[in-house]
């Protein structure tokens, strides 16, 4: 049951004449990054690079070769191919690159994803790790290389039914929870029907989502010295903020264009929401009792709203993307 209820009604069906348009299509870039995450979890096998199970460079090859750029199978002649880049100036889409983990020299590569991530195959299957693990490849870490120039074709489409998108194919992994989200009027896309499904979700975009989800009436009552009267979001800001679901930053500031975490997203939630108290049974290796967002992601995850990762960690300071964000918020919705 929501603290308020969501009584959001489609009273008709609007029966559109689509024409057709010229846009810019989706950048490679972000078609390299959302046909990698297609494959999370797909398991390891030497030589593999077939969703069956891919191997590390196998992996690269497969995803790279779904839109049209062909790469050799083996991460050290991988290496040889594009442009160096700088880990300063990296990319999603870019190719990075490890030595010495299986043999000496250049034996690992990953796909660039953006927030300092990378996904690969790895023992463990297909998965993200953070450039700068200090674990394990932080001190691996060898370079990166940029293969796509991103140039940008133009395409002849139709407009599409509210709820799809030219970036969102039926069989991306949130579709249905995304469809629903835009067909209710919560979350809207970019023109000409672009979702954008990997970029990160800014505070003030979620501060949008719930304002419209739960119909709080826009609020002039400035609250925040870095939100101006002018700024887009600012009264659906100060609208959430007026309930009690966002408190801001210690300094008066809300940051509304800053990307929202895991942890951030869990407190929100047991402040927007009524939701049953987590009983702490779940353990997550990067999570202890003394964390600010501990209660808040137990219950968070007795909920089913949101789950941590295959290698027991939830992750709490990872910033989310607007696909994850819409099904966190279209799974709160249903309880």
């Amino acid at each position: 049951m929501r603290k308020k209820l969501l009584s959001l009604v489609i009273a008709s069906i609007i029966i559109l004449t689509f024409t057709p348009r010229t846009f810019a299509a989706e950048q490679t870039s972000d078609q390299v990054v959302r046909i990698a995450n297609q494959y999370l979890n797909v398991p390891y096998k030497w030589g593999g690079s077939t969703p069956s199970g891919f191997d590390c460079s196998g992996f690269i090859l497969y995803v790279f070769d779904k839109v049209g750029i062909k790469l050799p199978q083996g991460s050290d002649l991988q290496y040889t191919y594009g442009t160096s880049v700088q880990k300063a100036d990296l990319k999603p889409g870019d190719l990075v690159f490890f030595k010495d983990t299986y043999k000496a020299g250049i034996s690992h590569t990953g796909i660039y994803i953006g927030s300092d991530a990378f996904i690969s195959a790895t023992n463990s299957g297909v998965k993200i790790d953070s450039i700068h693990d200090p674990y394990y490849w932080g001190e691996k870490y060898a370079g990166a290389k940029r293969i796509i120039d991103n140039t940008v074709i133009a395409e002849t489409i139709t407009t599409l039914p509210i709820g799809q998108y030219h970036d969102v194919p039926k069989d991306f992994w949130a579709y249905s929870q995304i469809s629903y989200l835009s067909k209710e009027g919560i979350i809207n896309g970019y023109e000409p029907n672009i979702f954008k499904p990997n970029n990160k979700v800014t505070r003030a975009e979620v501060a949008k989502m719930l304002s419209d989800t739960f119909h709080l009436s826009p609020s002039t009552n400035h609250q925040f010295s870095d939100v101006s009267s002018s700024h887009w979001a600012a009264t659906y800001i100060n609208a959430v903020a007026k309930e009690g679901y966002f408190t801001g930053y210690g300094n008066q500031t809300f940051q509304p264009d800053k990307p929202i975490t895991r942890g951030e997203i869990a407190t929100l939630f047991t402040k927007a929401f009524t939701l049953p108290a987590g009983n702490g049974s779940q353990t997550f290796n990067d999570l202890d009792k003394s964390h600010w967002a501990y209660q808040a992601i137990q219950t968070l995850t007795a909920s089913s709203i949101a789950f941590g990762y295959p290698d027991q960690t939830f992750q709490p300071n990872r910033e989310t993307t607007r696909s994850e964000f819409a099904v966190f918020l279209y799974r709160a919705l249903q309880k």
